[in-house]
């Protein structure tokens, strides 16, 4: 299996994540949120003018690529002393596959350079009921800071714990 990231850039790479958002979403969520939670976060969130929006306000998202299929999706964005990763999801059908680990791992190592010296921890929002989610993230090395609970608008709420986890840095042979 050959895992790659792709950054997301072109109008047609936009309209693959809406899609896989659709996928993902309705997929995942359907045992946590109502159908009309679901379409309405997907419009707020995922949709092609949101995702360009996001991207405008210096969101990076990635592709996450399974031998060059579509596998998944991420987005961050650097706050200075921390990462915020505002989505990680993965089609299900490549879920168990480590693909959440690798791409904890690029933070790692992204986060070597220069630009990112200040970065000092991850953090992301996770919903409270979505004990799969939990679980993995905790197995890799996230912990339960607070929970909050956030008006999105329409009457729905999203109801989550905030994660964080420090940077696995990982230094090269520096003997100075």
């Amino acid at each position: 299996m050959r895992f790659d990231v792709m950054p997301v850039a072109t109008e047609k790479q936009i309209a693959e994540i809406e899609t896989a958002a659709n996928h993902v979403w309705h997929n995942y969520y359907k045992d946590i949120f109502s159908p009309e939670q679901i379409d309405y976060m997907l419009e707020k969130y995922q949709s092609r003018a949101a995702l360009r929006q996001q991207i405008a306000d210096r969101n990076i998202y990635y592709m996450l690529l399974v031998d060059g299929e579509l596998a998944g999706y991420m987005c961050y964005k650097n706050y200075g002393d921390h990462i915020f990763i505002s989505r990680l999801y993965i089609k299900a059908e490549y879920r168990r596959q480590g693909l959440a680990r690798r791409s904890m791992a690029l933070f790692d190592n992204m986060t070597k350079g220069e630009e990112f010296s200040g970065i000092k921890k991850l953090r992301l929002h996770v919903e409270r009921k979505n004990n799969f989610a939990i679980n993995v993230y905790e197995h890799l090395g996230f912990h339960k800071v607070k929970s909050i609970d956030t008006d999105i608008g329409n009457g729905f709420y999203c109801n989550d714990y905030v994660m964080e986890r420090k940077l696995n840095r990982i230094q090269g042979d520096n003997n100075g």
